[in-house]
C-alpha cells in the first residue's frame, strides 16, 4: 500500500465526515477514468440507454439516501446507469445476507460481508457466480496498484470470482489508545513493550495523573474481549492460528504462549488496573467509561483519537487520546493490528448476461478511478466543496446532500488511510500525528496465515470450543478458578477429535492456497 501523501481534502472531512465503520475506514487517489464502452439497459449495444443495475450493500450512515439524491443522480449520469440500491443496516446485514443466499434470489451485484460465509462457500463450489478473471484486464482502475493485493488474496481456486470492497489494512482494530496528557503529567515515555505498558498502567493507578488528589483513575477501560490482542502479542500472529515451519497451522487457543498471556492479564486484574466490573462489562459500558475521562487507556481503532477523544475532551479539556504504534513482547517481537485490504465482496450471479457483466465492471472501474472515487466521498467540486490552497473545503450543500457520511462511499470505499485514521472535525495536529503512527504501523508485519481460509469443521465446532476457553480464562483471571483448571481444559481440547479435525482442515486449506 502506498505511503500516505499530504492530506488534500482534510477540511471537507471535518465538515461532512468520513464513514467511521463501528470500528474504522481510508485514501490515496491515482488512476484515471476508464473502462469499456457503455452498453444498453440490459447489456445490449445501445449506448444511449442507461443500464439498470440492481445492487445491495452495507450502509453505516445514520440516514440512507435514495435515487432523489443529487449525488446518486450524478453517479448515474456519469456511468450511464439506472441504479436500484438496497441498503443493508449493519445491525441486520448478516441475517438478511444469509436469507438472501439461502433463497437464491440474488441481486445483479450481490454483497457478502465475509468470504468465510458457509452458504457463500457452497455457492462458489456450485459455480453460481461469474468468473471475472477474463474481463478484468480491460478495466485500468480496477488494476490500480493500491488494489492489487485485495484482488490476489480473494481469488477462489486461482480465479477472481469476487469484486472485493477496498478497506485499509492498517489503522483499524482494537489496540490501546492512551491518554498522552496523563503520560506527560507523570513524565512517562510512550510504552513500547508489554512490560512498559504494564508499568504505565500501574502509574496511572497510583500517581494521580488527573491531578485531582483522588484515587479515582481507571488505568484501563477494558473487558475480556477487548484484550484479545494480548494473546496475539504473545503468539506473534494475527488471528486464531500460527504458522509452523512444516506449513501446518496450530491453534493459539491451546498454546503455552496463550497461557502466559492470560496470566499477564490476571496480574493486571489482581493489581486493580481494570474496572471493577471488568468480567461482565459490555462494549458500550467500556466506551462509556472511556468517555467519562476517568480512564487512561482504551482499545479502539485510530480514528477514535477524535471520535472518542472529542467526547473525553468535552469532560476534561486537557485530554489527548493517542494511539500506540505497536507493543513488543518479551522476545522483542513487535505487534500491531492489521487486516485484509478489503472488507466485504461483491459477486455477479450467472443469471446476468455477459454484456451486462462488462457494464457492471465498467461501473466499478469508474468508482475506483480518481474522479469517481473522490466524488463518492466528497461530492462535486464547486457544488459540495471548493479547492482552497490545495484543500477541499466543504460547502453547506455537502451536508444537505450527505457527502462523506456513508451512503455512496459505503458502496465503493475511498482508497485512502483516512478511512481508518480520520474523523469528522479532527484537528490537524491529531490527524498529522495519526498519519505518522499509521506509517510506523505499516513497518510492523505480523502474519495472519488463516485470514482468507475456510473450514467447515471450524464453523461447526470452533465457536463452542472457543467459548469454553474464553469462559475459563475469565474465571482464572478473576480468581474464581485456579490455573490448574485451565490447564486441564486445554489438555482436554488438545485431544478432542473435533479440534484435530479443525486443525487438519485449516492446515490443508492453507497448503492448498499458499504452498506451491
Amino acid at each position: 500500500m502506498k505511503k500516505m501523501d499530504a492530506k488534500p481534502s482534510k477540511s471537507i472531512l471535518k465538515m461532512s465526515g468520513v464513514l467511521l465503520l463501528a470500528s474504522s475506514l481510508l485514501l490515496s487517489a491515482c488512476g484515471s477514468r476508464g473502462g469499456s464502452p457503455s452498453s444498453g439497459s440490459e447489456g445490449g449495444t445501445d449506448s444511449s440507454e442507461p443500464t439498470s443495475i440492481t445492487i445491495q450493500t452495507l450502509n453505516y450512515a445514520t440516514e440512507f439516501i435514495d435515487s432523489t439524491n443529487p449525488l446518486w443522480k450524478e453517479l448515474e449520469k456519469r456511468t450511464n446507469t439506472k441504479l436500484n440500491i438496497t441498503w443493508l443496516s449493519p445491525s441486520t446485514a448478516e441475517e438478511k445476507i444469509n436469507v438472501m443466499l439461502a433463497s437464491g434470489d440474488l441481486p445483479e451485484v450481490t454483497f457478502v460481508e465475509t468470504m468465510q460465509n458457509p452458504q457463500l462457500q457452497k455457492m462458489l463450489k456450485q459455480g453460481v457466480f461469474w468468473d471475472l478473471t477474463p474481463f478484468l484486464k480491460d478495466y485500468p482502475n480496477l488494476n490500480r496498484e493500491e488494489l492489487k493485493e485485495m484482488w490476489e488474496i480473494t481469488k477462489v481456486d486461482g480465479k477472481n470470482i469476487v469484486i472485493p470492497r477496498y478497506y485499509p489494512s492498517f489503522g483499524g482494530g482494537v489496540f490501546p489508545m492512551i491518554r498522552k496528557d496523563w503520560l506527560d503529567a507523570l513524565q512517562l515515555e510512550t510504552p513500547k513493550t508489554l512490560d512498559e505498558f504494564h508499568n504505565v498502567l500501574k502509574a496511572f493507578k497510583e500517581q494521580d495523573p488527573n491531578g485531582n488528589g483522588q484515587a479515582d483513575e481507571i488505568p484501563y477501560a477494558a473487558n475480556p474481549s477487548a484484550l484479545a490482542y494480548i494473546y496475539n502479542i504473545f503468539n506473534e500472529t494475527q488471528g486464531a492460528w500460527k504458522l509452523q515451519p512444516d506449513n501446518t497451522l496450530s491453534p493459539i487457543i491451546t498454546s503455552d504462549e496463550s497461557r502466559e498471556a492470560m496470566l499477564w492479564i490476571k496480574q493486571a486484574y489482581d493489581e486493580g488496573l481494570f474496572p471493577k466490573d471488568f468480567a461482565i462489562m459490555k462494549f458500550s459500558q467500556v466506551m462509556d467509561t472511556m468517555r467519562s475521562a476517568k480512564a487512561g487507556v482504551g482499545g479502539m481503532s485510530m480514528n477514535h483519537a477524535w471520535v472518542t477523544g472529542k467526547a473525553v475532551k468535552d469532560v476534561d479539556p486537557k485530554a489527548d487520546l493517542m494511539p500506540l504504534a505497536y507493543l513488543e513482547n518479551a522476545n522483542g517481537v513487535k505487534y500491531t493490528p492489521s487486516g485484509s485490504p478489503y472488507y466485504g465482496v461483491y459477486l455477479i450471479p450467472k443469471k446476468v448476461p455477459e454484456a451486462k457483466v462488462k457494464k457492471i465492471l465498467e461501473f466499478f472501474d469508474y468508482g475506483y478511478s480518481q474522479e469517481g472515487n473522490e466524488m463518492l466521498t466528497y461530492g462535486i467540486e464547486g457544488v459540495h466543496y471548493n479547492l482552497e490552497n490545495g484543500k477541499k473545503v466543504a460547502t453547506p450543500k455537502a451536508v444537505t446532500d450527505k457527502t462523506g457520511d456513508g451512503n455512496l462511499n459505503n458502496m465503493i470505499h475511498l482508497v485512502s488511510d483516512d478511512m481508518a485514521i480520520n474523523a469528522v472535525g479532527m484537528p490537524d495536529e491529531v490527524y498529522e500525528r495519526n498519519v505518522g503512527i499509521v506509517t510506523e504501523r505499516k513497518t510492523v508485519k505480523v502474519p495472519n496465515p488463516s485470514g482468507e481460509l475456510y473450514s467447515e469443521a471450524y464453523n461447526k465446532y470452533y465457536p463452542e470450543i472457543s467459548k469454553k476457553v474464553e469462559d475459563m480464562r475469565v474465571m482464572v483471571i478473576t480468581g474464581k478458578e485456579p490455573v490448574e483448571s485451565y490447564d486441564k481444559l486445554i489438555e482436554t481440547i488438545k485431544s478432542d477429535p473435533k479440534m484435530k479435525e479443525i486443525t487438519e482442515e485449516i492446515s490443508k486449506a492453507y497448503q492448498e492456497k499458499f504452498v506451491k
